[in-house]
């Protein structure tokens, strides 16, 4: 229901029509709902749709005078629907959409006298009836505090709203300047912070330099002369020269224990090297040396045979005995020298 902004500065200027006028306009919108939803559980929907719609328009248009009449024929609608699952006269009577909803009202008023209406008529009562109780001076008193009371509440929500709104607006502007702030502080600490890095850089440079250059007289240590330009106090310097001997012990222990490890790892490696180089010149000692003891053997069995040649040479030309003897003994030497032969 929509409440006259008039009435939210002073609550007695509503009159009696203006009620029941709000309340013609919130039972025709709450019908309008339930014709709405009725519509859309009939069978035959898609053909209501159009005289609905159509019905709809022409309450949607109706002027204050026939506010009431538009609720009357907009009951009766939902009637029909209800009763019938569509529509009837005067909904399906393209001459009735022509006519002023107070006039068809009334002929509708006509023909439920006479007992001609046949759908509709309790629904087109009851809603009189809670029309006309409006017009009540008890009832009409009692809606009209109802909603005094309403808009007091109402009034007192706007204003905590108003007041809501402006301690936002002023935490905004606060937010606004804290912020703008924030902004002008970060480009100073962004521009403190490129100059820092600027003076750090340039430092580091100088101090790698000095440490590079053999010809000082006097050794720079590489913090001090990073970190001379913010050194403003004894404290700061005994402290830089603190870092600078915690720095120069960490530099001493990770080279030892990288000489170390480069110690290890080159023991392990010439380890591997020599027992490899080992085994290489063992396999070839020994292949070597079985070279030599076959050489040596095969010259053995060649000086045996040899000899065995000589000897039975000088027994068959010296030995006076038996030739059978003779025989034999030859035999033996032969063979002798053909067990050497198969072993070469």
């Amino acid at each position: 229901m929509q409440i006259n902004s008039t009435y939210l500065k002073n609550p007695s200027v509503m009159s009696n029509s203006e009620l029941i006028e709000g309340a013609l306009d919130e039972l025709f919108v709450k019908e309008v709902a339930s014709v709405v939803k009725l519509v859309g559980t009939l069978p035959e929907k898609y053909k209501i749709m159009p005289t609905c719609t159509l019905w709809l328009n022409i309450f949607q248009l109706a002027t204050h005078k026939e506010r009431f009449a538009r609720n009357y024929m907009l009951v009766l609608l939902h009637k029909q629907l209800n009763s019938r699952r569509t529509l009837g006269y005067p909904f399906t009577d393209s001459s009735c959409a022509q006519k002023d909803l107070c006039t068809l009202q009334e002929k509708m008023r006509q023909l439920d006298i006479r007992g001609e209406l046949t759908d509709g008529d309790e629904e087109v009562k009851t809603f009189e009836d809670k029309s006309i109780c409006f017009s009540s001076g008890e009832n009409l008193e009692f809606e009209n505090r109802k909603l005094m009371d309403i808009n007091v509440d109402l009034a007192n929500d706007l204003q905590s709203l108003k007041k809501q709104y402006a301690d936002l607006e002023e935490l905004r502007e606060e937010n606004g300047k804290a912020f703008q702030i924030q902004n002008e502080q970060l480009k100073l600490l962004e521009k403190e912070t490129r100059s820092m890095k600027r003076i750090f850089s340039i430092s580091a440079i100088t101090a790698l330099k000095q440490m590079c250059c053999s010809h000082l007289t006097t050794k720079e240590s590489f913090f001090g002369t990073l970190l001379k330009s913010v050194c403003e106090k004894e404290s700061d310097i005994a402290k830089v020269n603190q870092m600078e001997s915690q720095f120069r012990s960490l530099l001493i222990g990770h080279s030892n224990y990288y000489q170390k490890k480069q110690q290890d790892m080159l023991i392990e490696k010439t380890s591997d090297k020599y027992d490899k180089l080992r085994d290489k010149v063992s396999k070839r000692y020994k292949k070597v040396i079985s070279m030599k003891l076959d050489a040596q053997e095969h010259e053995l069995t060649l000086s045996a045979m040899r000899y065995l040649t000589i000897l039975r040479k000088l027994f068959l030309s010296t030995f006076p005995g038996k030739a059978t003897t003779k025989k034999e003994v030859s035999k033996f030497l032969q063979r002798s020298h053909d067990e050497l032969a198969e072993m070469l």
